[in-house]
């Protein structure tokens, strides 16, 4: 009995931290606007988040695949979001909050003074 209660309590703290990995790099992988055919690759790069674009909406000029959209983003696990920067295909930056809804969709929040807007983003792989 006493082996079992080792064993459990050495696989309880290494359950927990697996979990943890995988709640962190939930974010990354291929996303697409619900407003626009626009598509976003979310990879990881030296423990921050970037995001680039892998598919122009068709509709505005300045867009161009590869462009790095979404800056330095980190987890924050008191908030259990994402922040980090925008940098739009135009030259302006602004800060950005992305919040996980589920393992399908994601919460894209940017931040410039007092001005915000919010997208909803659908995982496609």
């Amino acid at each position: 009995m006493k082996i079992n209660k080792q064993i459990l309590l050495f696989l309880f703290p290494l359950l927990m931290l697996l979990t943890s990995f995988k709640n962190s790099n939930s974010i990354t992988g291929k996303w697409v606007f619900n407003d626009s055919p626009r598509e976003i690759e979310i990879y990881m790069d030296n423990n921050k988040y970037y995001g680039k674009i892998t598919k122009v909406s068709g509709t505005e000029k300045i867009e161009r695949v590869g462009h790095i959209l979404l800056l330095d983003f980190v987890y924050n696990p008191a908030e259990k979001e994402y922040n980090g920067n925008i940098n739009s295909p135009g030259g302006m930056t602004a800060s950005g909050v992305l919040s996980v809804v589920n393992e399908q969709k994601l919460k894209f929040s940017i931040k410039k003074l007092f001005i915000s807007k919010s997208f909803t983003l659908t995982r496609i792989q």
